[in-house]
């Protein structure tokens, strides 16, 4: 559920319009399709690694120990950026949807500015079990959200004389944006990709989970539930909504453009599933619907300050050995009576913190920022997504070059075994899965970004939108290699490599599981001193 929180914010909702906006209504569904067969395999890899190794901190661990120590510090500075960005871009967008009331802007300035913000601080300062029960309540409503709002759609679709024109409109394109479809197509893809970051949160905090049973369950069937209650929604917004709609959002930043006549007066919303209950006339829904959009991005804010003070907690508890990193070394403690890292929570909320406020000073500039801060957050994750798939693929090819030794010493580990103890739903086709994934990931990074300016010329902010992220993040990779000077991790013919890396990343579950055996010995004792 925390997973579920996460992923599902305003994409299905929002983003679906810039795509169909864009590319028409064949264009938006296959930007979903595509994105989400890419998530799929990448979970597929991940599923299956964290089901043999439940370790903490798994995403920067998997990096590390199969492909480059170097790199799984960018990978770790990259996922704490995407969420620490999440958390502050949702709340942007939740006072947006405001703006469907008319509601004043001391009133959004008051509570998403500064009561929401500082509620989702206390949140996360509580403690993991107060966290996981309001995130339990928070992805079940928002499951209730996608799949009731894709019901009303369909229900107005079926009352409505308009048939299926919308959606037969097939692939389109808008010439403010590309010349022919197959760019329009290319241009939407980013967009929809920040709709499915968070599939790979499982790993977070898999390390956590109850038992293996539960880690499987979970892990292998995320990705697959998030695509097809998408795809239910999608198509049943653009059954209703005209592709060239004029109340459809403004790409890159600007405000809604049309208002929508409701019941005598103006209400502003840009969301389709908001226009289509409009226009049919569900005014009530309507408004139930945006207040749905305000939960949703406020609920994936509050799962985005989670995740990027775990993945801080995660690099920062390990800085010890580098003396020139030695003073953040705080932000790998954690408070002793709730377990929290207070600290990297704290850290990860501060760092953008201000963003929402720049808001208040309007312009065109602003709101770039916040669209390249947006973006870049999608691209900082997918690289994450690519580093990951080249993990596994060094995995596999690993275990392939020691296949006795593992079948003898490790069986668990031994992926054509009845003993394997993992388990995922197309196993059998890997590594092609993760090959494809590492290329899908890389070619959204490196190339579909830049269709912004295939068919109108480039400037700083589509430039920033593109390779902001990848340029920065590579900066940061040469300085690493610079000062370090490590080389990455070689495919060993010598196994006594191979059985370190899988010690390292099986010891921390050893420690805790022989943590959880004392602990009941000693309850049970207790309990029996006490009957004696």
């Amino acid at each position: 559920m925390i997973t579920i929180s996460s992923v599902i914010g305003v994409t299905v909702f929002y983003g679906d319009g810039e795509a169909l906006e864009v590319a028409g209504p064949s264009g938006a569904l296959l930007a979903f399709a595509i994105v989400g067969a890419t998530a799929i395999c990448v979970m597929e890899g991940i599923s299956e690694m964290i089901q043999m190794f439940p370790t903490p901190n798994a995403i920067m661990e998997f990096v590390r120990v199969f492909v480059d120590e170097d790199l799984a510090w960018v990978v770790g500075v990259a996922y704490w950026y995407a969420y620490a960005a999440i958390f502050t871009t949702q709340i942007v967008a939740a006072a947006s949807f405001t703006e469907y009331w008319g509601l004043a802007q001391v009133y959004q300035t008051v509570f998403f500015y500064f009561v929401a913000p500082f509620s989702i601080l206390f949140i996360n300062f509580a403690g993991v079990f107060y966290y996981g029960w309001i995130e339990t309540v928070g992805g079940t409503l928002k499951i209730c959200m996608v799949i009731g709002g894709g019901i009303l759609m369909y229900v107005i679709h079926g009352k409505s004389t308009v048939g299926s024109e919308h959606i037969n409109e097939g692939f389109r394109n808008n010439p403010d944006f590309a010349s022919n479809p197959r760019i329009a197509g290319c241009y939407v893809l980013p967009i929809i990709a920040y709709g499915f970051l968070g599939v790979e949160q499982v790993s977070v905090t898999a390390f956590e989970a109850r038992d293996l049973r539960s880690l499987r369950f979970a892990s292998r069937t995320v990705a697959y539930f998030i695509i097809s209650i998408y795809l239910f929604c999608a198509i049943g917004e653009i059954l209703n909504v005209d592709w060239k709609d004029p109340a459809l959002p403004q790409i890159y930043g600007g405000t809604n453009r049309a208002s929508v006549k409701m019941d005598g007066s103006v209400h502003k919303s840009s969301a389709v599933i908001v226009i289509a209950a409009v226009k049919a006339g569900y005014s009530r829904s309507a408004g139930l619907l945006n207040g749905c959009m305000i939960f949703s991005a406020l609920s994936a804010s509050n799962t985005g300050l989670y995740i990027a003070s775990r993945s801080l907690y995660g690099m920062t508890r390990k800085v010890n050995p580098w003396r020139w990193f030695r003073f953040l070394r705080f932000l790998g403690s954690i408070w002793p009576k709730t377990g929290v890292p207070m600290w990297a929570v704290f850290f990860s909320f501060i760092a953008f913190y201000w963003l929402p406020f720049l808001q208040l000073h309007g312009g065109v500039a602003i709101a770039d920022l916040i669209e390249i801060m947006s973006i870049s957050a999608a691209v900082s994750c997918l690289l994450v997504w690519a580093s990951l798939c080249l993990a596994f693929i060094r995995y596999w090819a690993w275990l392939g070059k020691h296949k006795e030794y593992i079948a003898r010493v490790y069986p668990e580990h031994d992926r054509n075994a009845q003993s394997s103890q993992a388990s995922t739903f197309l196993g059998g086709l890997q590594p092609a899965l993760a090959i494809l994934g590492l290329i899908a990931s890389l070619t959204i990074v490196l190339v579909f970004t830049t269709a912004t300016w295939w068919s109108t010329p480039p400037t700083f902010r589509k430039v920033a939108v593109a390779y902001g992220a990848p340029v920065v993040l590579t900066a940061f990779f040469i300085v690493l290699k610079a000062f370090t000077r490590r080389g990455y991790v070689k495919l060993d013919n010598d196994v006594a490599t191979l059985q370190r890396a899988i010690e390292y990343l099986k010891q921390p579950k050893r420690e805790q599981q022989t943590r959880e055996r004392q602990k009941r010995s000693n309850i049970e004792l207790l309990g029996s001193s006490g009957h004696n």
